[in-house]
């Protein structure tokens, strides 16, 4: 009996520890690749195949690293304090961020309604299961919709709030984006996928804040502000 006993207690403690596994937040890194569909212009494919963008992804936290031309783009956002940092990093003027806080994301999607249609349509990208979900994204003041298409997974365990600065309310994390775009006059489809999702036990929560050698924007050269359309009430 006490050996029965004793076994029960081992499975218990055993389907304790592997549901104690099970509910931890994914951490690792999502390398993603770009594409462009109905163009032949060689120009646009050059331009997208200079483009590199890597995701780190722990919970309801991302840092996403853009770079192309020499223009290296940070965006942090962390999710359980709501907050979104942009880093710029510009040769020949260093580094220079601008931070949202809660009420400022809010107040970016004040004059637009999401809709999310989730489809049955399945692919899977890098390995994960992705369903399909068609956004549609109003304007309320204009009446004017656009469409985006992404393909989510939930095997990643992302946290609730992981999205809450790009598509909030969205259920799992978009491995893949399809969105239509006018390039000088032509129509054209830009394909953003994961092509490697990579998982480490080693991404640690300070992997999310600012660099500490980042400056405010406002503190920027005249000319550096004239390139992001900043006037000088935004200081």
């Amino acid at each position: 009996m006490k050996k029965q006993i004793s076994l029960w207690l081992a499975v218990i403690m055993l389907f304790g520890t592997i549901a104690t596994f099970a509910q931890k937040p994914f951490a690792g890194t999502i390398t993603f690749a770009w594409s462009a569909e109905g163009t032949d212009d060689p120009n646009v494919a050059a331009q997208l195949a200079e483009l590199s963008q890597e995701v780190i992804l722990l919970g309801n936290n991302t840092k996403t690293v853009l770079n192309q031309m020499g223009v290296g783009i940070i965006n942090i956002t962390n999710g359980d304090y709501k907050l979104v940092t942009t880093v710029i990093d510009i040769p020949g003027y260093g580094k220079y961020y601008v931070e949202q806080d809660e009420n400022e994301v809010k107040k970016k999607f004040e004059t637009s309604k999401i809709d999310f249609n989730y489809k049955d349509e399945t692919k899977t990208i890098a390995g994960y299961n992705c369903k399909k979900v068609v956004v549609k994204v109003t304007d309320l003041e204009t009446d004017e919709e656009d469409e985006i298409v992404l393909w989510v997974t939930d095997e990643l365990m992302t946290g609730d709030y992981v999205n809450f600065s790009t598509y909030p309310g969205l259920k799992g994390y978009p491995l893949g984006i399809e969105m239509k775009k006018e390039i000088d006059g032509e129509e054209v489809t830009l394909v953003q996928k994961a092509s490697a999702v990579t998982p480490s036990k080693k991404i640690k929560s300070t992997e999310f804040l600012r660099p500490s050698d980042a400056k405010d924007i406002k503190d920027a050269p005249a000319e550096l502000k004239q390139m992001f359309g900043m006037d000088e009430s935004e200081e």
